[in-house]
């Protein structure tokens, strides 16, 4: 983890901006002439997981990685239980502050649940959609009962605080193959998440239902997972990639729900055939 966060402190530093009146990080490296690339990290997850991706793109691009309203540092959105279009709306106050009027938008897990909500009110803005290992959602009404699933993620930070967490789910994002760094780089992240921005996340990923918000999105996509998922996984990514008109898929042998952070070069060449269209209609 030293040699990541060394080259993220150094090259991608966390930046902090008021916008709205809300306070919004993030890390950004790059400058190049290809369509910038913005990254959407999971829900127990931060802006680090993107190390990979943006050490790679940013010799041709700008590389954004934002940390979702609630973690790391980015005020929680005022809602005690927001959704997606909520997320939405606060990336593009983000993107407005940097001057990004168009980019390649890329979502992990419960990111492509705000990804797709961000693409799907502003098409625009999205010059492709990536959906990384995809959250499902589970569609529950507001106000309804929530599923157990996610009655027990929200007990087990109230129980176990953020690190005791990340000592029970953190590994499950990773396959046996993960190095150390890795290990510690994602256990590190889900042990930082905060109260509040993580059971709002949570209460986001019970009211979502993601095929049915991807019904009317029409632009260029990219539904992408690891073979060995067990957060997300493969059957029910495939029924996003099914829900998702028009977009490809790839399936990555022998990874895991964080295979962006666990194996960069495999998620980035997955990536790249997107990125070069977008370049190329720019």
């Amino acid at each position: 983890m030293s040699d990541a966060k060394a080259w993220l402190d150094a090259e991608a530093p966390v930046r902090h901006a008021e916008i709205d009146g809300a306070v919004r990080t993030w890390r950004e490296a790059g400058s190049g002439s290809g369509v910038a690339l913005v990254l959407l990290h999971g829900i127990g997850s931060n802006a680090d997981s993107w190390v990979g991706q943006l050490a790679a793109f940013a010799p041709e691009r700008r590389v954004v990685a934002w940390n979702a309203p609630g973690y790391g540092g980015s005020t929680p959105l005022a809602p005690a239980a927001p959704v997606a279009a909520d997320y939405a709306r606060a990336l593009f106050g983000l993107l407005d502050h940097l001057g990004i009027a168009r980019c390649v938008l890329v979502g992990q897990s419960l990111g492509a649940i705000m990804a797709s909500a961000a693409a799907r009110i502003a098409p625009g803005r999205v010059a492709a959609l990536v959906l990384a290992s995809p959250a499902t959602g589970y569609g529950v009404p507001a106000g309804g009962e929530l599923p157990e699933t996610i009655t027990r993620r929200i007990a087990d930070i109230r129980e176990l605080g953020p690190r005791g967490m990340a000592d029970r789910r953190a590994m499950r994002l990773v396959t046996d193959a993960a190095s150390t760094e890795v290990r510690a780089m994602v256990h590190g992240a889900m042990a930082a998440v905060t109260l509040d921005g993580y059971e709002a996340a949570v209460r986001m990923l019970a009211g979502s239902d993601l095929p049915g918000l991807l019904h009317d999105v029409t632009v260029p996509g990219l539904v992408v997972w690891g073979a060995s998922d067990v957060v997300t996984p493969p059957a029910g990514c495939r029924r996003i990639a099914e829900a998702f008109t028009g977009a490809a898929h790839v399936e990555v042998p022998g990874l895991g729900h964080a295979f962006a952070t666990e194996d960069p070069e495999q998620f980035n060449a997955a990536i790249r055939p997107v990125l070069a269209a977008a370049d190329k209609g720019n």
